[in-house]
């Protein structure tokens, strides 16, 4: 902060290309500026070019975000462009697990953030009601079934064991279904699933359903572009796609000798079905297992004639659920699961979103459930949500003594402490639009963390409310400023921000 509010290299990358001295180029641009009313200082340090803003404007800032608090951090970074964003897409052969949550949180809340900064997001979810996966399903129902009316049974080895499939046997056998297992499993489960994100503020715009894509033009549209373009190739009566031409490590089988399509292919046929809707950026959120995946899809998406710097892939990495020093046992085939609706009941929304967002998006994460649960300081998301109810109270305190921020004169805010905030409040905006730029969350948490931090010392070292009353106006107005971030921040994390606590 003793250096400035911004900072940039620019000057080593100019003096490269103009083989100029950095300084001296440096002292050329601090004289164009000078002039420039935003900026206080601009000054050449090291090579770096660093800003420090202007009171005047961060003042300014205080009374513009007090007439409009809703639209502070709002920006048009986007352009109007519009973005296919698709996560969760789990398989609907159990409950929502934990990595789920985790990508559930990350995904809307970037759609949150995105739409802010002014793209257009939709958001998706591929729904893979096909394949071998809902024929063990279909089997292991039957199993149950079969059981329950303690009539002989065979379990599947590679079977469906958890609780929920004896309850979707009952339930068959309740509604004396007779039609296919596998399809009323599918939308049970399905309808499960869409409770439970609803229950976590996530609703989707769309669901596309595997079984959608496999019946409708697309596989035929991918295998014609790729014939056309000669990028495939009959192998031991395998039909297989040169995708190693694309940079994947090798090429990929589309059509088994069996007459079998691959997963792959139907998947190129779903992303063909994204690009022909119109959308410019396309962001896939996939789950642990997934990253040696993206070669080969960015290869199809080539092949396709879709510009790849526009696809955008962030793997979703483990979560393990930590109680004490325990570790928690997951597992959705042996049926040992700790559910996303259990993680819920247990911590609460606010909690497991938060907590999610803590981290980078590819990176593991340790989950700890009895700090979640923590009511204190020690609590991340507490210690957020308690700035806003602190200032919340605040504010009625000083209304009930007849004071408010609204009555603020910004000018009488000369303390360094109160700088630092102001200038903390003014790098919002910033922080959402790298958000959009890194598609990583935790930047914002991390930012609220830190502006949490700021004002709580703030409030440890200084008076709010004084005898003075127009101090304790621009006091007021500060603190406003802060809790608008805080709340507008919360909300584009799907946390609630709280006036009493």
């Amino acid at each position: 902060e003793n250096f400035g509010d911004y900072s940039t290299n620019i000057l080593f990358k100019l003096a490269k290309e103009l083989k100029k001295n950095p300084a001296e180029l440096g002292e050329k641009i601090v004289e164009q500026l000078s002039d420039f009313d935003l900026l206080e200082k601009v000054e050449v340090q090291k090579g770096f070019l660093n800003f420090k803003i202007s009171q005047k404007f961060l003042w300014e800032l205080l009374i513009n975000i007090a007439e409009d608090p809703a639209n502070y951090g709002k920006n048009n970074l986007g352009n109007r462009l519009r973005v296919n964003l698709e996560f969760v897409s789990a398989n609907p052969t159990g409950p929502l697990v934990v990595v789920n949550a985790r990508a559930a949180a990350v995904g809307d809340s970037l759609k949150r953030i995105m739409n802010t900064c002014g793209y257009i997001v939709d958001s998706e979810y591929y729904v893979n009601d096909a394949g071998g996966q809902i024929e063990r399903l279909r089997k292991s129902i039957e199993a149950r079934i079969f059981e329950i009316q303690g009539l002989p049974f065979e379990f599947p080895e590679d079977g469906y064991q958890g609780e929920y499939i004896y309850d979707i046997a009952k339930e068959i056998l309740k509604r004396n279904f007779s039609g296919d297992y596998g399809r009323f499993a599918v939308e049970y489960i399905h309808h499960w699933q869409k409770n439970t994100l609803e229950r976590y503020r996530v609703k989707f715009d769309r669901f596309i359903f595997e079984t959608e894509i496999r019946n409708s033009e697309y596989p035929r549209k991918v295998m014609k572009i790729l014939e056309e373009s000669g990028l495939v190739y009959a192998e031991n009566g395998a039909t297989v796609f040169k995708s190693s031409i694309f940079g994947d490590d090798k090429d990929r089988v589309l059509i088994r000798s069996n007459g079998e399509p691959t997963y792959f292919f139907f998947d190129l046929a779903y992303h063909l079905h994204k690009i022909e809707r119109n959308y410019d950026i396309l962001i896939d959120i996939w789950g642990p297992d997934h990253h040696g995946y993206i070669l080969r899809m960015q290869a199809g998406l080539k092949a396709l004639g879709f510009n790849i710097e526009n696809f955008k892939v962030l793997i979703a990495q483990q979560v393990n659920l930590v109680r004490g020093k325990e570790k928690v046992k997951m597992s959705k085939r042996k049926g040992e699961i700790y559910s996303m609706d259990d993680l819920i009941d247990e911590v609460g929304v606010d909690a497991a979103r938060f907590f999610f967002l803590t981290r980078t998006v590819n990176a593991h994460l340790d989950f700890d459930l009895e700090l979640a649960k923590t009511i204190g300081v020690q609590n991340p998301v507490y210690y957020v949500q308690y700035s806003h109810a602190r200032i919340a109270s605040l504010l009625d305190f000083g209304r009930e003594k007849g004071l408010s921020y609204q009555k603020g004169n910004p000018s009488l805010l000369t303390d360094p402490e109160e700088r630092s905030l102001i200038r903390k409040i003014m790098f919002y905006p910033d922080v959402l639009q790298s958000v959009c730029r890194s598609l990583e969350p935790h930047l914002l948490v991390r930012y609220l963390l830190e502006l949490s931090e700021l004002y709580h010392s703030y409030y440890q070292k200084v008076r709010i409310v004084t005898e003075d009353a127009e101090l304790s106006n621009a006091r007021l107005l500060l603190s406003f400023g802060v809790k608008t971030v805080v709340k507008n921040g919360l909300e584009l994390l799907g946390i609630e921000a709280p006036e009493r606590m």
